[in-house]
């Protein structure tokens, strides 16, 4: 692991100073190259706690389960245990020490404002819960163009026009507020001729514009970020469409 690397591991244990654990926030935000081990230190993390809960649906042999029910204390990992039982309580380990630095490191520092993490995180999972509602879809819908600029602008604390996407395939449905790292945020909702929901979200920053529209994936969906004009937009959508990153430029030509 690189040296960055090691520091970013710590910044998710919750090992770092408060002083040394903004310069990692401050070192997300500026550098693509550190967002993206930082990603892949979290991909990790949720890959590990995937693999330790199918391991945990796995049935577990009789003499190991009859082992359990006699003894009083739990069993300490021996060298003479089955070679899966101990592979098995290593990984466990290691899940849930990653996992516990992980929590800790959320709970008491504010959200990293990077992919993975902070809003985007809370983006994908908002959509996770919204693109299946079908009658609910959204709050106001594409008839009051007006008031959705109006209202969730004001509340976004960002200035916007609903861009028209058709060119990408995709029809406007509406819009929604959402709570995104604890503030406001617009969302504008977008579907193909087959059902697909995708989501324009945009929330106002103090912060410079970027020339960059940095991928990722989180869960199930893909999502492609920049920021421009006062605000951070992100479009989000189901994993493997292959659209987003067209979907995303059109939008920023047009936000």
């Amino acid at each position: 692991m690189t040296s960055l690397g090691e520091k970013l591991s710590a910044y998710l244990d919750g090992e770092l100073s408060d002083a040394e654990a903004k310069s990692v926030e401050d070192l997300l935000e500026q550098d693509a190259d550190a967002r993206a081990e930082f990603d892949a230190l979290m991909a990790a993390d949720r890959s590990a706690l995937e693999q330790f809960e199918e391991m945990l649906t796995d049935p577990v042999p009789l003499a190991l389960a009859s082992a359990i029910n006699r003894s009083e204390e739990p069993a300490p990992v021996r060298q003479g245990l089955p070679a899966w039982a101990q592979m098995a309580a290593g990984f466990a380990l290691i899940a849930l020490g990653g996992f516990g630095g992980y929590q800790i490191a959320e709970t008491t520092r504010a959200p990293v404002q990077v992919a993975s993490a902070g809003w985007l995180q809370d983006i994908a999972d908002y959509h996770g819960i919204y693109a299946s509602e079908t009658r609910h879809l959204v709050e106001v819908t594409a008839a009051e163009p007006d008031h959705i600029e109006t209202w969730l602008g004001n509340r976004a604390g960002a200035e916007f026009s609903i861009p028209d996407l058709a060119d990408q395939g995709l029809t406007f449905q509406g819009g929604r507020l959402l709570v995104a790292a604890g503030k406001p945020v617009a969302q504008l909702i977008y579907t193909t001729d087959a059902g697909e929901v995708f989501a324009l979200c945009l929330r106002g920053t103090e912060k410079p514009s970027t020339d960059s529209f940095d991928q990722t994936t989180i869960g199930a969906f893909d999502m492609v970020s920049w920021r421009n004009d006062g605000a951070d937009y992100v479009v989000v959508g189901p994993k493997g469409s292959g659209a987003l990153d067209e979907m995303a430029r059109a939008a920023a030509g047009r936000v």
